[in-house]
């Protein structure tokens, strides 16, 4: 889904409008088979929030690939998922790309949002970019690398670190 907020319109509104999920894909009352606490909603909204699979993983990993891959395409050396602990989901970066900046690695790590969580209605994941930060400066800075937080709407607003990012 690609869409071009119109000056002035709340483009929350507009893409929730214009999302082929707004027309109803599954009865109320179900629940999600990976998460069994959370009923899911007609309008299939709960698959732009759900942490464990669905779009939110999807858009999340397909991401982080193409990112890798253009690295590699520009001929810069990649790892990806570095300092994932197989016990946990704590890991430092999706993508690690060496001699990003200055000689310094950067450590990218995407998160994917969704508007309709209440947590990201105001602005484009600073919330999540301040979590990101929270969650990974230290770790990164102690292995010389700076932390750049991607983060993304479910729908395609990019946040402000991303914008600037990509503008370099």
């Amino acid at each position: 889904l690609q869409v071009v907020p119109a000056p002035g319109l709340n483009r929350h509104l507009e893409v929730i409008m214009h999302s082929p999920a707004s027309t109803g894909v599954m009865s109320g009352g179900s629940r999600c088979s990976l998460c069994p606490d959370s009923i899911l909603d007609p309008l299939g909204h709960y698959a732009t929030t759900c942490k464990r699979g669905g779009d939110v993983v999807h858009r999340h990993n397909l991401l982080r690939d193409v990112l890798a891959d253009s690295c590699r395409l520009a001929h810069l050396s990649v790892k990806v998922e570095v300092g994932k602990i197989m016990t946990t989901q704590d890991r430092h970066a999706d993508v690690l790309v060496h001699n990003w900046s200055q000689g310094k690695p950067a450590a990218f790590d995407f998160s994917v949002t969704s508007p309709l969580n209440s947590l990201n209605l105001s602005e484009v994941g600073v919330s999540s970019e301040i979590r990101k930060h929270n969650s990974n400066d230290g770790k990164c800075g102690d292995l010389g690398w700076v932390c750049i937080p991607l983060v993304v709407e479910m729908y395609g607003g990019w946040g402000q670190e991303a914008v600037k990012c990509f503008a370099q």
